[in-house]
């Protein structure tokens, strides 16, 4: 679904409407070519179903007008993952998720390989070094985040 750079792009541009609509936070993010991973911080005044509705609906309806679609498609699975983080721990955990999940997938071999996602703010800041995540981060020994 978000194979082609057009794609992500259509879909960062969708993130920052949806913002404007739902205000959120988003800390981290992985823009991979099946799925995404999304860590965001949503204020008491909205909450997560009307972001991912919005989300879904938008980007579908933004992707029909780029390709020239008038039929019904269907981009999305039914229904996502949400997990409510339950202290400093847990936050971390899942931004270490969200930044090696390229190398999960076995996309690249260093996280800092992969172009869509946030990690490359959190280098440029010197919050994590190159070489992170080459291999498994110790954060997530034995658990199954997805």
């Amino acid at each position: 679904m978000f194979e082609s750079q057009a794609e992500r792009t259509l879909l960062r541009g969708t993130l920052r409407n949806v913002r404007g609509l739902h205000p959120f936070e988003m800390p981290a993010y992985a823009l991979m070519p099946d799925h995404i991973h999304l860590l965001l911080r949503v204020p008491g005044t909205t909450d997560i179903s009307k972001i991912i509705h919005s989300l879904k609906r938008n980007f579908t309806l933004s992707c029909k007008r780029a390709h020239g679609l008038a039929t019904s498609v269907n981009l999305w699975q039914r229904g996502f993952w949400d997990h409510v983080i339950r202290d400093e721990t847990d936050y971390y955990r899942h931004m270490d998720y969200v930044h090696y999940n390229p190398v999960k997938h076995r996309y690249v071999s260093g996280p800092e390989d992969y172009a869509d996602t946030s990690l490359h703010e959190y280098l440029r800041r010197g919050w994590f070094e190159i070489g992170w995540g080459h291999v498994e981060p110790g954060s997530l020994k034995g658990v199954e985040l997805e």
